[in-house]
């Protein structure tokens, strides 16, 4: 059964609003880990949308940059080399990148190492042809 139909949420606002007003009244400024949660919980759970998207860019840039270094070793990257690399579905890499933006991607990083997979100091590295 869904929380709103169990405890309405009107309720669970009511129950954080007064634990809020007497931790005020008695000055006490430890709030208990139960009404931390609550309140968490209340505002967008333990995981929230803008940290999902977050953390699914974070992947995709890592998952460009894995598959640029197999790229300049020679290896041809899949989704399944990444998603294992990453602990995530084939899928959900292949997801992450629009038509065509993971070659593009992947052969952008390629320049930054060395046939053996080692970074190229910046420096060192061949420019970026331009459009």
């Amino acid at each position: 059964m869904r929380r709103g139909i169990a405890v309405p949420d009107k309720l669970i606002d009511w129950v954080i609003t007064c634990s809020l007003d007497a931790l005020s009244w008695n000055d006490d400024l430890n709030i208990p880990r139960d009404l931390i949660v609550l309140i968490r919980e209340r505002l967008g759970g333990s995981n929230p949308e803008y940290q999902q998207a977050s953390k699914a860019h974070e992947h995709k840039g890592n998952a460009a940059c894995i598959g640029g270094q197999l790229k300049a070793r020679g290896i041809t990257p899949t989704f399944k080399m990444l998603g294992d690399a990453l602990g995530v579905a084939p899928s959900t890499v292949k997801r992450w990148f629009e038509p065509g933006e993971f070659e593009r991607e992947t052969d952008r990083w390629s320049r930054s190492f060395d046939e053996s997979g080692k970074l190229i100091p910046p420096v060192k590295r061949p420019p970026v042809a331009q459009k």
